[in-house]
């Protein structure tokens, strides 16, 4: 199936875009995305989302066709073909 991926800020930074198409396998979840975008990204991507002490995802929220979910309960979301997943990790600035 097809999604696209959106980022902003750092995740942007490490996947080299804003929007990113990807092909997964049917049935994939967002957990299936992640571990993707890590294996394909690796220590940028890793360091971005993962807290590198205990190895956990960060607390950030995940929009599906602009519907919210959270890193902390809902990675094993399913995924769609055509979806649109929009990472929204939080950065300091001003």
């Amino acid at each position: 199936m097809k999604i696209t991926i959106k980022s902003f800020a750092n995740i942007r930074d490490v996947l080299g875009q804003a929007e990113l198409p990807m092909e997964l396998a049917p049935r994939a979840t967002l957990t299936d995305l992640f571990t993707r975008l890590n294996s394909e990204y690796g220590e940028n991507f890793n360091r971005q989302v993962y807290d590198q002490l205990s190895g956990e995802l960060v607390p950030f929220l995940i929009l599906i066709n602009d519907k919210t979910y959270r890193t902390t309960v809902d990675m094993d979301t399913p995924l769609s073909d055509g979806d649109v997943v929009t990472i929204m990790i939080p950065f300091d600035g001003g």
